[in-house]
């Protein structure tokens, strides 16, 4: 997993509701059986966490969360290419400052409105998107900002 976001998880474990570990087994079979192929620091995130939440806003997307409370990778997915999303991106992140996808098979990583689907910023890995967004927004706040 991404060493800052386990730094910030060690550092402040509150901020850091996540559904716990999927095993890998259970990530690729999950991957295959929607031929979906994602970049491996996502695919760790997700075996690492499971998804869940982040600082009091951010959602990652599980694998295995619940449609119902729409933080679920396919049902978000779903709703989102039926209202124009282009179909190749798989949205894995929710939050104030819209939604994050991964431009499949290309495994760049893209902040986009909401909506409009208009990209807004790219970043070339996980740990720079984790670094040069999310965190952006809250370390301060919590205290994450190095000593």
């Amino acid at each position: 997993m991404n060493t800052l976001l386990q730094q910030d998880r060690a550092r402040r474990p509150d901020l850091f509701q996540f559904y716990g570990p999927i095993t890998g087994k259970e990530m690729d079979a999950w991957l295959g059986e929607r031929n979906i192929v994602i970049p491996e620091d996502l695919k760790q995130l997700w075996c690492d966490t499971g998804g869940g939440e982040m600082f009091e806003s951010e959602t990652i997307l599980s694998p295995k969360g619940r449609s119902d409370l729409a933080d679920d990778v396919e049902s978000v997915n779903e709703f989102h290419k039926q209202k124009g999303m282009t179909r190749s991106w798989l949205i894995f992140h929710t939050g104030i400052g819209g939604l994050t996808v991964v431009k499949v098979p290309l495994g760049e990583y893209a902040s986009i409105r909401e909506g409009s689907y208009e990209v807004q910023q790219t970043f070339q890995s996980l740990a720079d998107w984790y670094g040069n967004f999310v965190r952006r927004e809250y370390a301060t706040r919590y205290g994450l900002n190095h000593d």
